[in-house]
């Protein structure tokens, strides 16, 4: 090294200048690893990618539809809409004085129907009807309109089957003033003209279910066409 004061070399051991006595300054050697760590400039996040998945109004992928934010917002919109009936077990709680009354009160008529209905099921006793509508609508619209239908009317979504070129969908009926809960089943096609929708009901346990079972498939139908209009 040499003196910053004279220029006169010196040692790496000594401490002053032997020609004019000046402290040495030695420099530090620099951490070459730290001083790149700190003048590197740091990358901005990267900004979220918009989505670039399946198009739900036309895929038959249940799960795209399903997951999409469109039509959490129908679905939840139709959920504000619903409106729920008087179920069996409240018809019994008020049908229950009046059969007490006129001497038939004997046994509780909720316990005669909890055992009647599943014995009625066994034997094969049951009711029902199904549908087939077909519509100039896209997969994924029919798709979302029927979960539409379904959470505006209490009815449960219970399992959806996919196939290869639609799914099948299936979904619990609450029970009402003339029937015990039932099974909605919907089978979905993909046509080279829209969709194909065969639907059917069924009540077990009971011989008739006065008129319930067309209600419900009429409903759906025309869920089906209010619903496909409101999407985006």
């Amino acid at each position: 090294m040499f003196c910053t004061q004279c220029g006169k070399a010196a040692a790496p051991e000594h401490v002053f200048c032997a020609g004019c006595g000046t402290r040495l300054v030695r420099e530090a050697a620099p951490v070459m690893g730290l001083l790149a760590a700190v003048s590197e400039p740091v990358a901005a996040p990267a900004p979220a990618q918009p989505w670039t998945g399946e198009d739900w109004r036309e895929t038959t992928n249940y799960r795209v539809v399903l997951g999409h934010p469109e039509v959490k917002a129908l679905i939840a919109d139709a959920a504000k809409a619903s409106k729920a009936g008087m179920s069996a077990d409240e018809f019994m709680k008020l049908a229950q004085p009046i059969l007490d009354a006129s001497g038939s009160g004997g046994v509780p008529i909720k316990l005669i129907a909890e055992v009647a209905a599943p014995l009625y099921a066994k034997m094969g006793v049951k009711t029902g009807k199904d549908a087939k509508n077909g519509y100039a609508t896209s997969y994924g619209r029919v798709l979302a309109a029927i979960l539409c239908s379904l959470s505006s009317r209490n009815q449960t979504l219970v399992a959806v089957h996919e196939g290869t070129d639609g799914c099948v969908v299936q979904a619990a009926i609450p029970s009402s003033m003339t029937t015990w809960t039932g099974k909605l089943s919907m089978t979905l096609e993909r046509r080279p003209e829209g969709t194909l929708v065969s639907s059917a009901v069924v009540f077990e346990g009971q011989s008739s279910d006065w008129g319930r079972s067309k209600r419900v498939l009429d409903d759906l139908h025309q869920d089906i066409l209010n619903y496909r209009s409101l999407q985006p």
